[in-house]
């Protein structure tokens, strides 16, 4: 970035001496000559620094956006043995979440339902301290 700055320094300041042209052959500069050659300098900044992409403009892209998990998958049930669980069901994840792949085993879990039904997914305490977040609209 450094090395662009200067290059377009040394330009700008070619390009002001390149354009006076003396009238007569002097040794110095008047001082017409100097404010115009300023003024020059001034303006090729100024294009130069407007002409520059900072990236201000283009949107961001979050690298953890794949921590991101959908609010839609997230339930909460009874257990058999009578205790709740919050976790994200793994066919809405699956159907709703593009990097389950990506989800830690550690925190995949298998459980019956009060009625006996075989549920599994990933709890969402485990996610949470992982680092995970859900996406709440």
């Amino acid at each position: 970035m450094f090395t662009k700055t200067l290059t377009a320094g040394v330009l700008a300041v070619s390009l002001a001496l390149t354009s006076l042209s003396p009238t007569q052959a002097q040794a110095s500069f008047s001082e017409e000559d100097a404010v115009v050659g300023i003024l020059t300098l001034l303006l090729l900044g100024a294009a130069i620094h407007n002409s520059r992409d900072n990236g201000n403009d283009r949107p961001r892209v979050d690298p953890n956006a794949w921590k991101v998990l959908p609010d839609q998958c997230l339930r909460q049930t009874t257990r058999r043995n009578g205790n709740s669980i919050r976790f994200f069901g793994q066919r809405c994840m699956n159907n709703n979440y593009a990097y389950v792949s990506r989800l830690p085993q550690a925190c995949h879990v298998r459980f019956r339902n009060e009625n006996g039904q075989r549920r599994q997914g990933w709890r969402a305490r485990c996610l949470r301290n992982e680092g995970f977040r859900f996406n709440r609209h």
